[in-house]
């Protein structure tokens, strides 16, 4: 039997939704990625003729989760190289192989050869995906939910030889950073909860508590084809998460070859400035959820209900997806 008045209260939340996906497209749709290129800052461009254990390394000194590959020889962009190669190279060697021989294996690999060692241990492509810096927002946009990627490099064309030119990055993070500073429409912003917007993935979580190792959560990583497992109390209470990202710390304090260490341990190692574990409710509104991105920069957000137990995830490309037509 339909509830009086359910299909009118449906219908009047399809047409907010629809109203804020027209307004945020059509932003989208008048700036380009050269508009969020900083006039000063620094890219991280990897050689495809280095080894993969460089090519690594570079990452973690670096402190970032992908950088973009630059193919000397044929003067062209060959794609990123990710902290998610870098979980499931772990998860692969750690399975088959011991420490010592892991690294003497990809010592000898150089990043050329890196699609091969990749559908080696994993059904995974390398991530070739790239846009033109005068491309649309809204292209860019599309372009990325279409993909499991959250980021894609810029490349332009050297107008003397035509050869590739790797200009900058850009990630879902950004957009919506972007969007939730220059947007003059908040009000809308303001109308909406993630219930509303069906934002997040919700029930059948992926979960750990403190003692599980993170071996195990990597694990969970690449069986699951998910980035990020919250950490509970015995009481099914968020108390952390655990994140891919934790991996480059991880490999920053050499402890690659030590992974039977529990998760509590390895979340003990954050620097003081992490941004640590952010919640929401279904509840929050769209506008506080994007406050929250753009000034702790995390890059999901737990929902919890009442009692702080967790009932979902919003990652940064749910929310992205709900926000254009």
């Amino acid at each position: 039997m339909d509830i009086p008045g359910a299909k009118d209260d449906k219908r009047s939340a399809l047409a907010k939704r629809k109203e804020l996906a027209q307004l945020a497209s059509l932003f989208l749709k008048q700036h380009s990625a050269y508009d969020m290129i900083p006039v000063s800052f620094r890219l991280i461009v990897l050689d495809t003729k280095l080894l993969v254990t460089k090519a690594l390394s570079a990452l973690v000194q670096n402190g970032v989760e992908s950088a973009p590959m630059y193919d000397a020889a044929q003067a062209c962009y060959a794609g990123m190289l990710t902290t998610t190669d870098l979980v499931n190279l772990i998860q692969y060697y750690y399975s088959n192989f011991s420490y010592n021989e892991a690294i003497e294996d990809l010592g000898q690999v150089q990043l050329e050869n890196y699609k091969e060692l990749l559908m080696r241990f994993k059904s995974r492509q390398t991530n070739t995906l790239c846009a033109n810096p005068l491309d649309t927002l809204y292209e860019i946009s599309r372009r990325l939910l279409a993909t499991d990627y959250s980021t894609l490099a810029l490349v332009d064309e050297d107008t003397d030889n035509g050869n590739d030119v790797i200009v900058s990055v850009l990630s879902i993070y950004r957009i919506l950073n972007f969007m939730a500073v220059n947007i003059d429409d908040k009000k809308k912003l303001k109308q909406h909860s993630l219930y509303d917007l069906e934002i997040g993935t919700y029930g059948d979580l992926i979960t750990a508590t403190m003692d599980v190792s993170v071996i195990d959560i990597i694990r969970m990583f690449v069986d699951n084809n998910i980035s990020v497992v919250p950490i509970l109390d015995d009481n099914g209470v968020v108390l952390n998460v655990f994140a891919e990202s934790d991996i480059i710390l991880l490999a920053r304090e050499g402890l690659l070859d030590e992974l039977n260490i529990p998760v509590s341990e390895a979340l003990a190692l954050r620097p003081d400035d992490y941004p640590g574990v952010h919640t929401c409710t279904q509840s929050d509104t769209l506008f506080s959820v994007l406050d929250i991105i753009r000034k702790t920069q995390v890059q999901r957000l737990i929902v919890v209900d009442d009692d702080i137990r967790p009932v979902g995830v919003v990652a940064l490309s749910d929310v992205l997806r709900a926000m254009i037509v």
